[in-house]
């Protein structure tokens, strides 16, 4: 008996903090909260088939040795240990890390620049804004294809145009030189993307009150001032969901490295999404493919983290 009121003494804190939890969960959302699981359910059933199965599937798959037409075979982190060996993958991260922060950062600076300029009293800026938004509108595929033509080696128009004008003694090699294959589709990932950046930075100006730098101007501040503590505030918010949807877009872009290098040569503009694709499809190895997929996403995940918060707490103070 003894025994038996002791545990009924010990299990009544825990009780009594379980009821303070659901009132306080009730309170928050309502008295209605129960018809809530009801409204969110197919949302959650979506999200669950169209993102949930398949990433534990590719985990799953990340596990197993399973080529192309046959039968997988449980062999743990052995693709894993697999990868962490491999100097093409220790490579392709440094390349994407690359590929993603420059891009990621030349597009929100030249972006910021063309909005602040189109957002200036300007004669045919609405005709100015719509050329400037083409390369957004046109599907990346299209882009690529265009951008293959203009550096090919020996027919592109860059290099034409280029010795015609005596800036260069000879063709270069755009796409086939090492050492700057990586940048030159840098370049058109920038070209491509930036319109999207233009455009909602343009928004974000427009949305910033003129009082606001009427007031700066009053107290003198200069036109550095003025951008410093009052654009690039007003544009904060902005700037994070921006920021943020393009790190994941870049560093999964599979289309630009593909069309225009093939990750090539030697590897030198080899990305992760390339990587994948190579070693599962023409390499016949799903399993080992998932894995390099899956093994960018812990960084990509701590990144998109933390720069939220960095921004976030910004944003608060």
């Amino acid at each position: 008996m003894k025994a038996e009121g002791s545990a009924g003494t010990a299990s009544a804190p825990a009780g009594a903090i379980g009821s303070s939890w659901r009132r306080g969960f009730k309170r928050l959302l309502g008295r209605d909260y129960s018809l809530a699981y009801f409204m969110i359910a197919p949302s959650l059933l979506v999200l669950l088939g169209l993102i949930g199965f398949p990433f534990a599937r590719a985990i799953l798959l990340s596990l197993q040795s399973q080529p192309i037409g046959g039968e997988g075979q449980f062999i743990g982190l052995a693709n894993y240990s697999a990868l962490l060996k491999d100097p093409v993958w220790w490579l392709a991260l440094r390349n994407t890390l690359a590929y993603t922060f420059f891009g990621v950062g030349l597009k929100t600076i030249v972006g910021l620049a063309f909005a602040l300029i189109l957002h200036q009293e300007l004669k045919g800026r609405t005709i100015l804004r719509a050329l400037l938004f083409i390369p957004w509108s046109v599907p990346i595929v299209v882009d690529a294809f265009v951008w293959r033509w203009i550096y090919g080696d020996l027919n592109g128009i860059l290099n034409f145009v280029l010795y015609k004008l005596h800036v260069i003694s000879q063709y270069v090699l755009w796409t086939s030189d090492p050492k700057i294959v990586l940048w030159a589709i840098i370049a058109v990932v920038v070209w491509q993307g930036t319109p999207f950046y233009m455009m909602n930075f343009l928004a974000g100006l427009q949305s910033i009150p003129e009082e606001q730098y009427e007031a700066a101007r009053i107290d003198g501040a200069s036109t550095f001032q003025t951008f410093v503590h009052v654009t690039l505030p007003g544009l904060q918010s902005v700037l994070i969901v921006v920021t943020l949807l393009s790190t994941i877009w870049t560093s999964n872009e599979l289309q630009f490295v593909y069309i225009l290098s093939a990750g090539g040569p030697a590897h030198m503009s080899e990305i992760f999404p390339t990587l994948a694709f190579f070693t599962s499809i023409p390499g016949r190895e799903l399993g080992l493919g998932a894995a390099v997929a899956l093994s960018f996403f812990p960084l990509l995940a701590s990144l998109i983290v933390l720069a939220g918060r960095f921004m976030l707490r910004g944003a608060e103070a």
